[in-house]
């Protein structure tokens, strides 16, 4: 069974494993102030800038 390759010649999973290596050497986990109620929280990363609290309550807000 053949992989289909990329214009570059690599795997999909080559692709996928270098989008897992590259994150921007700010994303780390760290106390950051929430977005919406501006309390401090433990960040997973860049992409994580709501406290759970505050996630929950816009989820079942909609």
């Amino acid at each position: 069974m053949s992989e289909e390759t990329t214009d570059l010649g690599r795997t999909q999973d080559d692709e996928w494993e270098g989008a897992r290596i590259s994150r921007p050497a700010g994303d780390t986990a760290k106390v950051r102030n929430c977005m919406a109620c501006g309390e401090p929280f433990e960040s997973e990363g860049w992409h994580n800038r709501m406290c759970r609290r505050c996630r929950k309550r816009t989820y079942y807000d909609g």
